[in-house]
């Protein structure tokens, strides 16, 4: 690796070096700025090629693309309160002045500001809830934003996007890939990250601009850029289940300041000290924190994709993961966490998602995979503590969800699901019958599920949400055996249960006694429910659905008995789990249809 990297360094000196060289040849002798004679060849030999990312074709009016200039205002004020603060990647004082002098007069705006401008809108638009964004436009949200979308993705072809050296075009394609993680396919947007990371590598933004020898201001702004580029790779590599992120390779640049936006300014002499409590940087910054200890990791303990091991090769012992990870924690709370005020909405989501990742960090140190037998001698005192991590992560999420002054960050919120945690946890409770984590365990999905009702609806034909529900379904169904094994009322299903039952199955013909052996259905004729009725359950196990359902469930890869083949970041349990889950279904019998593979797709 070493070798590698410094053949690569080697490399850019040589190609600097021929730059010098063929600039000195001028006549004038004089050092010219801008690009060197090499690069100012590439551009008259080659095409830009940024049509291969999104398409050839540039509307040739594309200023007539812009909202009118209340609009204009209107779609900044909401990028500044719903988008801006948990990303923060330039200087809003600058860029607002910037907008109004540019929305004044379009005919002359530069391709670069058009292109941030239109991604701010983009990103507004997404940000907006939709009967807002509806009343501004006379459209459906849908409509905006695909619009927006687009004259997004045709001003960064305008602007020559894959070989501008200006970081305001960079900004764009950051805003752009941030908003789109709702609608793009992970492995896609884990691609164009790439492409992100590469344009800020070009224009130098993996080297700190101090060792540049730039402006204070100029290069604080690439350290927001760059950090907030490292982590959005690092979310979508994991997502896509690539594993492999910006973190695997060398880059110097610092943590922003923890400054506020009017403690800068782009005339300034030098970089103000940092705030010892909170600032508007502390949510960005805190989350920069972990991601940094994850890539300081890599030389401590080398965490790569779930494995933690010395440099030496020699595993981490479960002490050592502790320990580092409860000085991560300790960092946090001394530095940011114990400043922040949970009325403020920011400080609030500022604790909530940290400690969150402490405890995912956990659950992935304590995976039973780590120990000598797979998990197999695991105690259950282990056992309690992975699922309350779970717990914990997704009651987390439920006490966001369930604040409403979080509701102008729901884009950015469901983007955030904890859905290792859910599936942990159902697989959990197919064995976890009864207790109180078990009661934890299913008001916690339960409520859960009921913040994101809309989002599941969405994406109901999906495999990998067909394998989820087979995996819940099975879990309250072992619930109700055991109420029945113990002769007690059958506890009524949650609105998640009943939900499922409604989607993914019709009551059948005929009924089983409640009293032993395959209980695939959902009440025994004559046994209580829980509000003392006697009757007749709806039986889902001879729907075909529902029996493909639960044979996907009993064939997949279950962490509950065998958890050395599930981890949070172990994508052969989804791949495992949506195979099973692909319907076998006979000549002639009725056909339904699955959806298309497990992806968030492009807009349509």
């Amino acid at each position: 690796m070493l070798e590698l990297r410094q053949a690569s360094s080697a490399t850019s000196e040589e190609l600097k070096h021929l730059e010098e060289l063929l600039e000195g040849s001028d006549d004038e002798g004089s050092r010219k700025t801008g690009p060197g004679v090499i690069q100012q060849s590439f551009d008259k030999l080659h095409a830009d090629g940024s049509g291969l990312l999104f398409g050839f074709s540039v509307n040739d009016d594309l200023k007539a693309l812009h909202p009118g200039p209340i609009n204009i205002f209107r779609l900044w004020q909401t990028y500044l309160n719903c988008v801006y603060p948990v990303t923060m990647i330039f200087h809003a004082p600058t860029v607002q002045q910037q907008i109004l002098d540019a929305s004044a007069d379009l005919a002359n705006v530069s391709e670069s500001m058009e292109a941030l401008m239109f991604a701010i809108y983009y990103a507004a638009a997404v940000a907006l809830p939709a009967e807002e964004c509806e009343a501004m436009f006379r459209a459906p949200q849908l409509v905006v934003v695909n619009r927006y979308m687009l004259a997004t993705q045709q001003a960064l072809n305008a602007a020559k996007l894959l070989r501008n050296l200006d970081i305001t075009v960079l900004q764009a394609l950051v805003i752009l890939l941030v908003a789109s993680r709702h609608s793009i396919d992970p492995r896609s947007l884990w691609v164009h990250c790439g492409t992100a990371i590469r344009l800020g590598q070009r224009i130098g933004l993996h080297r700190d601009g101090t060792s540049l020898g730039l402006p204070p201001f100029e290069a604080e702004m690439r350290r927001r850029l760059w950090w907030q580029m490292v982590v959005l790779d690092s979310r979508v590599a994991e997502l896509s289940g690539a594993g492999t992120s910006i973190l695997t390779t060398p880059f110097d640049t610092r943590l922003p300041s923890n400054v506020n936006d009017s403690n800068l300014n782009p005339e300034m002499g030098e970089l103000p000290s940092d705030h010892p409590g909170t600032s508007d940087m502390t949510f960005c910054l805190a989350r920069y924190e972990i991601i940094d200890f994850l890539k300081r990791s890599n030389t401590t303990f080398f965490l790569f994709e779930g494995e933690w091991a010395k440099p030496d090769g020699v595993p981490a012992t479960l002490t050592e993961k502790d320990q580092a990870i409860d000085a991560l924690e300790r960092r946090l709370e001394d530095k940011y966490l114990r400043h922040c005020d949970p009325q403020i909405t920011l400080h609030f989501l500022t604790k909530m998602y940290s400690r969150t990742a402490i405890y995912r960090m956990r659950l992935t140190a304590h995976h039973p995979r780590h120990h000598p037998d797979k998990g197999v001698s695991m105690p259950m005192e282990e056992r309690d503590l992975l699922c309350r991590l779970s717990l914990n992560m997704i009651e987390n999420d439920n006490i966001i969800q369930r604040n409403k002054a979080t509701e102008k960050f729901g884009w950015f919120i469901h983007t955030n699901f904890q859905f290792p945690a859910f599936v942990y946890l159902l697989s959990e409770l197919r064995h976890r019958t009864r207790g109180e984590l078990a009661d934890r365990g299913w008001q916690a999905i339960s409520e859960g599920f009921q913040y994101r009702m809309s989002f599941i609806a969405e994406r109901k034909h999906s495999p990998v949400f067909k394998a989820t529900s087979a995996l819940g379904l099975k879990a309250w169904q072992a619930r109700e055996m055991d109420a029945i094994a113990h002769n007690e009322p059958i506890p009524e299903p949650p609105e998640y249960i009943v939900t499922l039952r409604n989607i993914f199955g019709d009551p059948p013909s005929k009924h089983k006694k409640g009293s032993g052996g395959d209980f695939r259905y959902l009440n025994a004729p004559g046994h209580p429910t829980s509000s003392g009725e006697t009757g007749q359950r709806p039986e889902y196990a001879q729907g075909i659905a529902y029996n493909q359902m639960a044979a996907a469930a009993e064939a997949a890869p279950n962490p509950g008995t065998n958890p050395t083949e599930w981890s949070p970041l172990d994508w052969t349990y989804w791949d495992e789990l949506i195979r099973n889950w692909e319907p076998q279904v006979p000549d002639g019998s009725q056909q339904f249809d699955f959806g298309q593979p497990f992806n968030f797709g492009t807009a349509q």
